[in-house]
């Protein structure tokens, strides 16, 4: 089920920005840019498109870009007291009302793009969904925590974390099948609905079960600041994370956004329909991720390998490989089959995260994974805030595409530095010392 929600939430977040896409008469990023397009490239974005929809929005790039960026401005509201109180004893009552607020707020998009016309309403609702967006994470961290046996837990809490890769997967192909083929306004309904079939299975069939757990004596606490973070905020291993959490979320911002954005501009086509294509890369994305977690698994068992070692390997896969094919891309220019190979890479070794700097709090501090991984989700989204929101206002009138590839790669191999140095998978200290609130 947590599986389920985390590829329901990052199939409404991608959907949204194909959304964006085809209501703009203005495309995310100005036609005016450092690259123009390659010869016979033909831009298939916002009044350029073919598909119908009710109406097209004359939305300034900047409107744009808070609208986009305002789903990580609510991660940064709720991530942090979502993760504390669900280490207390309530994640599932946390998870069940964030995909609640998720269905809910989706049903109404189409309202305030047609009705309304209003990017400040559409901006709202999705602040909302960020905010419910924020403490899944943690929720699913605690419940691995509580539930999943030591020995198993790189395996099984890799593949419930692989849900967001596999949400990537599935946005992508039901954007490109449902927006152009059947209803724009159709298919946020339809995702809705989705999402309220969840809630139904969660609230009558887990919800309220109980599970055997080793946690089950701590008492739960609803005092916010009982969490020891002078203590967490000095050790380098967790600081370490946080770095490299900070650097995910660029990149991650980039390649999902951005990299989508430059190949419409500047090798043309269909972005919509161009999603089932992009689809079969977030599938072999999925399928690394488990690959990379059987092997984590396998390989941790072996007396000559540690954890850590595999941990700061799969993190500079992510943070230095992905980069590598970034580079790729911007040095293909309009040779299309490189530019595609190498974009195809960058999101494939993405796949390495769900089992090495997602699931690392888990290794560092069972007592307190939920208040941790909050912790990391806050430099994940600003991560994507600054992207999101300061580069594309920076870069708002003329794009500067060579610059944007640049400060992504040297900030996501700057940001795996760190990790490299001092990333550490063993229990800490302090996680037993502070055990209890």
């Amino acid at each position: 089920m947590m599986f389920l929600a985390y590829s329901f939430q990052l199939t409404v977040r991608i959907h949204f920005n194909y959304s964006m896409m085809v209501m703009m008469n203005m495309p995310l990023v100005p036609v005016p840019a450092d690259r123009p397009p390659c010869p016979g490239a033909v831009l298939d974005v916002g009044a350029n498109s073919t598909i119908v929809v009710a109406r097209r929005l004359d939305w300034t790039i900047r409107e744009q870009a808070v609208t986009m960026g305002a789903y990580f401005f609510g991660t940064l509201v709720s991530t942090l007291p979502g993760g504390v109180y669900s280490s207390r004893g309530y994640e599932r009552s946390i998870m069940l009302w964030c995909v609640t607020i998720t269905a809910a707020t989706l049903a109404l998009v189409p309202v305030a793009f047609v009705q309304y016309d209003s990017w400040v309403a559409v901006t709202l609702l999705r602040f909302l969904q960020g905010c419910a967006f924020g403490p899944t994470g943690s929720c699913g961290g605690t419940l691995a925590g509580k539930i999943i046996p030591k020995t198993n837990r790189i395996l099984y809490s890799t593949f419930m974390f692989s849900g967001t890769m596999f949400g990537g997967f599935f946005g992508h192909l039901y954007s490109g099948l449902v927006i152009p083929k059947v209803s724009h306004d159709g298919s946020y309904w339809t995702l809705s609905v989705v999402g309220f079939l969840w809630v139904a299975v969660w609230a009558t069939m887990i919800h309220l079960t109980p599970y055997d757990s080793d946690l089950n004596g701590i008492p739960m606490s609803v005092s916010f600041i009982s969490t020891a973070w002078t203590v967490i905020l000095r050790s380098m291993p967790f600081v370490s994370l946080l770095n490299a959490s900070f650097g995910f979320g660029f990149l991650y911002s980039f390649v999902t956004t951005g990299i989508p954005i430059y190949t419409a501009n500047v090798l043309g086509g269909s972005v919509i329909k161009n999603g089932i294509p992009v689809s079969m890369t977030w599938l072999i994305g999925w399928m690394t991720s488990l690959i990379a977690g059987i092997s984590a698994a396998s390989l941790t068992n072996v007396s000559t390998v540690t954890k850590t070692t595999v941990t700061k390997m799969y993190v500079g896969i992510v943070l230095i490989g992905s980069p590598i094919m970034l580079f790729g891309v911007m040095v293909a220019g309009c040779h299309e089959s490189y530019v595609k190979t190498f974009t195809k890479m960058s999101v494939i070794l993405l796949g390495f995260e769900r089992s090495s700097i997602r699931i690392n709090s888990m290794d560092l501090c069972p007592g307190y994974v939920g208040s941790l991984i909050a912790m990391c989700d806050i430099f994940y989204s600003m991560g994507n805030i600054i992207d999101l929101v300061v580069v594309r206002s920076l870069f708002s009138d003329t794009m500067n595409w060579c610059v944007t590839f640049q400060v992504t790669i040297i900030v996501s191999i700057a940001c795996s530095i760190l990790f490299l140095l001092f990333g550490s998978s063993l229990q800490q200290c302090w996680d037993q010392r502070y055990i209890r609130p």
